[in-house]
């Protein structure tokens, strides 16, 4: 008789753990759900990068939904489509420091993207050669400016 006690002690236990497992299952897929929900909205609303964030959450969560990483490759897609063009604009306004930000991101959110790569080395390029000649220029800016001080010092009159 103990046995059967027993047995369906253990019965009760894998019915609840049974359970459990499918409410957690059910609110992980709640989740995603939501996140896609959300991901879908950002995508009407423009908001690309919240978008990609949202649709990350849900392939997270759900990863063996298609639904949810066409979505999430359909909106890096487009996020990286977008930062392309501003960091186009911010180059020709010459705010190259923009610029640079924009390639990388369209850079991060499409990686095949080699147009965008290209771009944030030729800036990474640009810029450094700018602050060599500017350290340059501040070297020799600062040598004949202690050069000058120095000369000056040395001829006033009532220095003995």
């Amino acid at each position: 008789m103990r046995g059967n006690d027993i047995g369906g002690a253990v019965r009760t236990r894998l019915k609840r753990l049974g359970a459990l497992a499918v409410v957690i299952a059910l609110a992980a897929g709640c989740a995603a759900g939501e996140a896609f929900r959300k991901g879908n909205a950002a995508t009407k609303e423009g908001d690309l990068d919240q978008a990609v964030s949202y649709y990350r959450t849900a392939v997270k969560s759900d990863p063996d939904n298609p639904n949810y990483k066409i979505a999430l490759e359909r909106a890096l897609q487009t996020a990286s489509r977008a930062h392309f063009e501003k960091a186009k604009a911010f180059e020709e306004q010459g705010q190259l420091e923009a610029a640079r930000g924009e390639y990388n991101l369209a850079s991060e959110y499409d990686p095949s993207n080699r147009q965008a790569a290209a771009k944030v080395i030729s800036l990474d390029q640009h810029s450094r050669a700018n602050r060599s000649r500017t350290t340059a220029t501040t070297h020799r800016t600062d040598a004949r400016a202690g050069a000058g001080g120095f000369r000056r010092t040395a001829v006033e009159p009532g220095l003995p």
